[in-house]
């Protein structure tokens, strides 16, 4: 389970940092801005959407992340933080890998090909394992930011991050 939630999470990461880098048509004038959004949901993996706990990643242009993942069963959950800094190499004939690591220096559990990115979905699959994460677009909730919990608040073992 916890190699799941690992590849999971790194997954989600690396859909995020796709979408954070990509290019949209700004919508209200002629030039271009970077498609950034509020946040991105894990809501597949591994073709399933029935998932163990949310994951919401949070992608910055500086290259930096942070990655909100639950602990704890639905009655007792709260979110760990996880914060560190990613990068996306390749182009797009060759295609573009994401990877990353934690603020700690601990590099992501895998590298992620960015399969697809819109303004609405992240589509990423974890090398060399190839499972698939799909990530949507969603304005991250106040209560998951605001309100991250050490393991001792929550009496479970401190999660392994999913990316």
């Amino acid at each position: 389970m916890k190699a799941k939630l690992r590849i999971f999470g790194l997954v989600l990461l690396s859909v995020l940092m796709v979408v954070s880098c990509s290019k949209k048509k700004d919508e209200g004038g002629d030039g271009e801005t970077m498609l950034l959004s509020d946040g991105w949901k894990l809501v597949s993996w591994n073709g399933h959407t029935e998932i163990a706990g949310s994951v919401y990643l949070q992608l910055e242009d500086d290259g930096t992340f942070t990655l909100y993942q639950q602990v704890g069963n639905l009655a007792t959950a709260g979110y760990r933080k996880f914060t560190g800094t990613y990068r996306i190499e390749g182009d797009d004939a060759t295609g573009q890998v994401m990877s990353g690591s934690y603020s700690d220096g601990t590099s992501w559990a895998a590298s992620y090909l960015l399969e697809s990115r819109t303004s609405e979905e992240l589509r990423l699959r974890s090398l060399p394992e190839n499972i698939v994460s799909v990530y949507e677009r969603i304005v991250i909730p106040e209560y998951v930011k605001l309100s991250p919990v050490t393991v001792s608040s929550r009496g479970v073992r401190d999660p392994e991050p999913f990316l």
